[in-house]
């Protein structure tokens, strides 16, 4: 206080804007700098997920229905052994399998990468002839993996 006393009035008002200015200063650097930059990775990443998204969509047109199916083609595996068969070859690990009411088996893959997941599932419908009713795939945060649920019609008890 009594170094503050000692100050002149123009001396106290120049240390007053000062530190006003280093506040402003501090508030834009700790606070608004990273919230644009937050801003800006979330629409490069959006940007990302977009493109990821439409070749996934190109490759599932671009494989449609397979038309001429094989009389060997191993369908007769029921889906849980399938999807179980797939996994292995696809590099997918699945980390639940639950059987619902309406004749329905859903598997849950956590952690997979872009092409391991899109080969899973075509080597579902192009080797074995099962196809998902319903597909939720979510990208991990702060990884370039994929986690998804993936909804079967059982033909199998």
């Amino acid at each position: 206080m009594n170094f503050w006393n000692g100050l002149q009035r123009r001396e106290q008002n120049a240390l007053m804007i000062m530190v006003v200015a280093i506040i402003i200063f501090l508030i834009y650097v700790l606070l608004v700098m990273p919230l644009i930059s937050g801003k800006e990775n979330a629409l490069r990443a959006l940007d990302d997920e977009k493109a990821r998204y439409e070749r996934i969509m190109q490759l599932a047109v671009t494989a449609g229905p397979s038309q001429n199916v094989s009389a060997d083609i191993k369908a007769v595996l029921p889906i849980r052994e399938a999807a179980t068969d797939a996994s292995r070859n696809a590099g997918v690990s699945i980390s639940r399998i639950q059987p619902g009411r309406d004749n329905t088996v859903t598997f849950w893959v956590d952690r997979a990468g872009t092409s391991e997941m899109m080969n899973w599932l075509l080597m579902l419908q192009n080797e074995y002839g099962h196809v998902p009713v319903k597909v939720t795939i979510q990208k991990n945060t702060g990884e370039e993996t994929l986690r998804g649920q993936f909804e079967f019609e059982s033909v199998d008890s």
